[in-house]
């Protein structure tokens, strides 16, 4: 198993995907946000990035974000948010939601009644 995911942005960047809080898709660019707080543009797609994170426990609840599993504080059943450890909020798409309850059956992640915005 490959512990780096190389990032094209310009140059090459190689990124430990542990680090990786989520990536945010910007049209056919990827934002890429990391654990320390900064982020990076790549200049390849969310699909493509997603494809190349599938050995590592990533998340796509909708067709905009692939989030880190590992960086999730919360989840509201009821309208089936997730929160992440950045405080960011983002909707799980219905096709999507049965497998993320899958997951988080499976780890750690605790559903909370409510989310405090």
């Amino acid at each position: 198993m490959n512990n780096e995911l190389l990032i094209p942005f310009g140059g090459r960047l190689k990124i430990d995907p542990t680090t990786v809080l989520l990536l945010k898709a910007d049209i056919n660019y990827t934002q890429v946000y990391l654990e320390d707080g900064s982020t990076v543009l790549s200049s390849v797609t969310l699909g493509t990035l997603a494809k190349r994170l599938q050995q590592f426990p990533f998340f796509r609840p909708n067709r905009s974000v692939l989030i880190n599993l590992s960086y999730i504080v919360g989840y509201e059943q009821s309208s089936s948010q997730i929160k992440m450890g950045n405080n960011e909020i983002y909707k799980i798409s219905r096709r999507r939601t049965k497998h993320f309850q899958r997951l988080s059956g499976q780890s750690a992640i605790r559903a909370t009644k409510e989310l405090s915005w």
